[in-house]
């Protein structure tokens, strides 16, 4: 029987991958990590869930400009992220 803890953490990342395109479809742009985390409206556990998912290889993070111009961390979906949210919609 599997633990109940991992099936927590792995329905937030999901709830993460989806997010993260949900912005990029309707921005037309990654989103900065705290504009993702005030989107899921969960700071200390969506940064969680944003750790498992590096850490898993479904996202990439980079370093860029915010509109602000001020320095921002983005959060990309990879290959690999994508194709999980392909399969999920399937």
């Amino acid at each position: 029987m599997p633990r109940r803890g991992k099936n927590i953490k792995d329905i937030a990342v999901l709830r993460l991958l989806k997010k993260i395109a949900e912005i990029k479809a309707a921005k037309g742009r990654w989103p900065y990590t705290r504009e993702l985390l005030e989107h899921l409206g969960e700071w200390g556990y969506g940064q969680d869930a944003l750790d498992e998912a590096v850490k898993r290889g479904l996202v990439a993070r980079f370093e860029g400009k915010c509109a602000s111009r001020r320095p921002c961390v983005f959060n990309k979906l990879t290959e690999k992220g994508e194709e999980v949210l392909k399969l999920l919609a399937g």
